[in-house]
């Protein structure tokens, strides 16, 4: 079983596995698409049966909406043959009418409205509002803090619980400054927007936190001192104090695995997995003391070629110290623009010594396949789990399943950092029996499951 760690350093053992191919679970849903996971999430759960066509690109109703939330919600369903819906503009003899029915028993629709506009496409809104209803999760009244989507009034009753559904990742805001929630959801997003609700801590932090937690109050109440009292508040930039105060809170954790990162960290992160960045090219991350590594050179990048060796400890980047800073700092000064030059001080062997790269492009492929052993094995290194990791990999897997004399792969991922674990598991879906268990994901109060595809 393949094991996956979200950006750390982790060393696998070479092992020898059989292949096994996977077919689309949809004729219409690659394993590109975005929203694969959302698809399949609802495709497992019986949402969707005996068909080759998910058609993700039709706009979605409010009744099919809620049918997928009540099937998701009610495993078990059985419709019953006939229903007297208390709607105005419902009719009981409609295909909809079991699930309404239902809808009611679950808290997701209120008996008490006049109308609830089955044919009318659903917003993200809507559908932001209904799946709360369908989660019985206390829908937040007051958004605390600045709004900056011009979409979002802060008059309007729902704008609290909009910015907790954006905070929580169930709906992606189109801008910087505009939500686009009103904009009509397509079968598609309204998966993906289902399958994020299930996967997260649904407590609501902003209901009483305050007098349930007093150290949150003690944060509530340093923030209002700052900003009202402090005798340069007008010069106060509200986004770095947000960034420090939550960096300070993971630094404490002491996990080395646990980091906070802000909008430039992130995007480092992204563009490194994206496959194209500019920096020295070389997998960076911690060893059990927490001490900043370099996991592995690129072969054939400015790092490689200046001499950088998998396992140097790096003590300083130009004049900044890695001592006692996360992983995405160091990384951070690490990168830079292409031409540019960075000293990084190393430790190998016991001996200390300064090696200076220029930086460059790097241009990372993250699957490569040799063949070995008479033609008899195909030796696939997977160097990081990438964007473009799973269509690389499947690449090889159409030679391998084109050359019959292949009976057999080496799957080595020595000095992996790490990556996105959707690839992974898209990975595992060339690799396992269908519908296999892919991984276990143990949140605060449950567990997840996750399998390979199937037909």
């Amino acid at each position: 079983m393949l094991k996956y760690i979200k950006k750390t350093a982790a060393a696998f053992v070479v092992g020898i596995i059989m292949f096994n191919s996977s077919a689309l679970a949809y004729d219409d849903v690659p394993y590109t698409s975005q929203y694969f996971y959302g698809i399949e999430y609802l495709r497992r759960n019986d949402v969707f049966k005996n068909t080759k066509l998910f058609k993700p690109n039709i706009l979605i109703s409010r009744a099919e909406f809620i049918k997928y939330l009540v099937l998701l919600n009610s495993p078990d369903f059985i419709a019953p043959k006939t229903v007297k819906l208390p709607f105005t503009d419902t009719k009981n003899s409609a295909w909809y009418a079991p699930y309404f029915d239902e809808a009611i028993k679950l808290g997701i629709l209120d008996a008490g409205d006049k109308k609830v506009y089955p044919d009318k496409k659903i917003t993200a809104l809507e559908a932001v509002i209904l799946l709360f209803h369908s989660k019985s999760t206390p829908i937040p009244k007051k958004y605390i803090g600045t709004i900056p989507y011009k979409d979002i009034e802060s008059s309007k009753e729902w704008q609290g619980i909009m910015m907790r559904a954006i905070m929580l990742g169930i709906i992606k805001p189109e801008r910087n400054d505009f939500a686009g929630i009103y904009a009509n959801l397509t079968r598609a997003q309204a998966a993906q927007m289902i399958y994020k609700m299930d996967l997260i801590d649904l407590r609501d932090p902003q209901v009483n936190a305050e007098s349930q937690d007093p150290n949150l109050k003690k944060i509530v109440d340093s923030w209002n001192i700052i900003t009202s009292e402090y005798v340069n508040r007008d010069d106060l930039d509200a986004g770095k104090l947000t960034d420090a105060a939550i960096k300070g809170m993971a630094d404490v954790l002491g996990d080395p695995y646990s980091v906070y990162m802000n909008t430039q960290n992130n995007q480092i992160f992204n563009d490194e997995l994206g496959g194209e960045f500019e920096g020295i090219g070389a997998y960076v991350g911690t060893d059990e003391s927490g001490k900043v590594k370099i996991i592995a050179p690129i072969k054939g990048s400015p790092a490689d070629k200046a001499g950088i060796e998998a396992g140097d400890i790096i003590k300083k980047v130009d004049d900044f110290s890695s001592e006692g800073a996360n992983i995405n700092d160091v990384v951070t000064h690490i990168k830079g623009p292409k031409g540019s030059t960075v000293t990084l001080t190393i430790e190998r062997g016991g001996k200390t010594m300064n090696i200076s790269v220029k930086r460059d492009t790097i241009n990372v492929t993250s699957v490569t396949g040799d063949v070995i052993d008479n033609g008899d094995i195909m030796n696939i290194k997977l160097s990081t789990f990438g964007e473009n990791t799973a269509n690389e990999f499947r690449d090889i897997s159409e030679l391998i399943q084109a050359n019959s004399n292949i009976k057999g792969i080496i799957l080595d991922m020595r000095d992996d950092p790490g990556g996105y674990l959707d690839t992974a598991i898209r990975i595992l879906n060339e690799l396992l029996p269908k519908n296999s268990l892919a991984v276990t994901i143990k949140y605060t109060d449950y567990s997840l499951d996750q399998k390979t595809a199937s037909d």
